[in-house]
């Protein structure tokens, strides 16, 4: 019998798919994914792919509409709120790898709003934060060439300088993470560095600038993925390609 890749109590839900396991608190989607180990690896400090809310209503009990596993997601609806009046529903989507030889762990966060006002601003953010030795990102996506972005203090990140893909090189493991934001919906990152002695990097991917009208769902897909050291931007670039020309995935 094949174990769940999701198993999911109340407001709580793990995640296993080999070697990852991860944890997530639906009340609290801006955490996102954390306690993640893979391969005896237990990355401490990490948390990926976390949804946040321009309001407090997330972490309140009645704000999440449902929950539930179906296949291998996991689906998350947030009510609208007087501050804010949209409606998110976000899907964490444990996949197989996009390419042969790929990652070792693949998770795609789709993410949809929608309103019953005439307009509204429905700009949310996705983001994460890795303990990281070293940043490097795509800057051109046809020959697979990547800059390594150093320690830098904090940066904007937006399509003029490349694709919306990030490798951040763990700290303290031979792993790397890999996060990219698909191409249409790439339209800034925010990427800033904290602490000294075990330095994390913060990822914040700014979705949906548009306004939206009523009776319109708008979606963004974001996607993570855990690789080995001596492959990483390879294989980094070879997912960012397949994650690019992937059509959106029907009833996310």
């Amino acid at each position: 019998m094949i174990s769940p890749v999701w198993q999911l109590q109340g407001h709580n839900a793990r995640l296993h798919i080999a070697p990852l396991t991860a944890a997530i608190d639906l009340l609290r989607p801006a955490l996102g994914l954390a306690e993640l180990a893979c391969e005896a690896h237990f990355l401490g400090n990490a948390r990926v792919l976390g949804v946040e809310l321009p309001s407090s209503a997330a972490v309140r009990t009645d704000s999440l509409l449902e929950c539930y596993v179906r296949g291998s997601d996991l689906v998350a609806a947030y009510k609208e709120s007087d501050n804010w009046p949209v409606r998110v529903d976000a899907t964490w989507r444990a996949g197989s790898s996009l390419v042969s030889n790929g990652p070792l762990a693949r998770v795609e966060l789709v993410v949809s709003v929608r309103t019953e006002r005439l307009d509204s601003r429905p700009e949310l953010s996705v983001q994460t934060a890795v303990p990281t030795g070293d940043v490097l990102r795509l800057v051109d996506a046809g020959n697979a060439r990547f800059e390594s972005l150093g320690r830098k203090g904090p940066c904007v990140i937006d399509p003029e300088g490349g694709p919306g893909c990030l490798v951040f090189r763990l700290a303290g493991s031979d792993l790397s993470y890999a996060e990219m934001v698909h191409p249409t919906d790439f339209v800034e990152d925010r990427l800033s560095g904290m602490g000294e002695s075990q330095p994390i990097f913060e990822l914040r991917h700014r979705l949906f600038q548009d306004p939206l009208e009523k009776g319109v769902i708008l979606r963004a897909r974001v996607c993570g993925m855990l690789l080995r050291r001596d492959d990483d931007t390879r294989t980094a670039a070879q997912c960012y390609a397949a994650f690019s020309a992937a059509e959106p995935p029907l009833g996310a």
